[in-house]
């Protein structure tokens, strides 16, 4: 049995662009015919609904305070996506670990079933909802930018993958970049950290370009790919959408984290 990809979106560092990309990406994959599911994996601070301008009626708060089940508390976006809002300021869901979460990856684990693609839009920083999160899915794109602070935490956030789920795949995705070359030469600095202490470098899957219409897609609360379907920036992400679309696998998965087995199902 073919199961949908699901993959994680993370960065370390906040603000280096992984909500834009991941609602950009979800939008351009529903464009191809594509079944998507997003899940804002900053639990505590909720994005991805602000960013695609909808208004949720329950979060994953909810889910996880078994007040309604997954299905329940997802909305609809742009072009048919679903999408599981995360909750506005709880402090305490960043620190969930997996038994704590087990209400959201169960049926996350399930929904690759019934949709091609699932993206989890990862939260800033290593925190181990973050971590469970990105250690579940199949891929973790890993998001960077010439930022000096940026490439640290890149490479700190390889480091914990690296020890808490070492059979992960991490590619790297660069943003705000000014064309390929530099796209490159950004991962290589990465890459080069990241061979000397981890022993492996992530290989390099994209990037986005510096692109005005994707800043002015955000303030009118749009994805580029539909506000801009001709934008450079749209270009790359429909090659991304179309790249993750051929990670569907078997049924078997790699590593996730473990889960207690005592641990009830969320009503379905």
């Amino acid at each position: 049995m073919t199961r949908g990809a699901l993959v994680s979106v993370v960065s370390g560092k906040g603000g280096v662009g992984k909500t834009n990309l991941v609602a950009n990406v979800a939008v351009a994959a529903a464009g191809l015919g594509a079944r998507v599911l997003v899940v804002d994996g900053d639990l505590g601070l909720a994005n991805i609904d602000v960013l695609l301008g909808l208004t949720p009626l329950r979060t994953v708060a909810d889910v996880l305070d078994g007040n309604c089940s997954f299905d329940e508390a997802l909305i609809a976006g742009p072009r048919g996506i679903r999408v599981m809002p995360a909750a506005s300021g709880r402090m305490d869901l960043p620190t969930y670990r997996p038994a704590s979460l087990a209400g959201l990856l169960i049926p996350l684990f399930e929904a690759t079933e019934r949709f091609d693609l699932v993206l989890v839009d990862g939260g800033a920083g290593v925190g181990p909802a973050v971590v469970t999160l990105a250690s579940a899915c199949d891929l973790a794109l890993l998001l960077v930018t010439r930022d000096p602070t940026s490439l640290a935490d890149a490479y700190a956030t390889l480091k914990v993958l690296n020890r808490e789920a070492p059979t992960l795949p991490v590619e790297v995705m660069v943003n705000l970049a000014r064309g390929e070359i530099d796209a490159r030469a950004i991962h290589e600095s990465l890459g080069r950290v990241a061979k000397r202490f981890l022993g492996k470098s992530p290989p390099y899957r994209g990037y986005l370009p510096l692109d005005a219409r994707l800043a002015e897609a955000v303030t009118r609360q749009q994805a580029v790919v539909e506000a801009f379907p001709g934008a450079s920036s749209s270009e790359e992400i429909s090659r991304l959408a179309r790249y993750l679309l051929t990670r569907r696998g078997p049924a078997q998965r790699g590593a996730r984290p473990m889960l207690p087995i005592n641990q009830p199902s969320p009503t379905s």
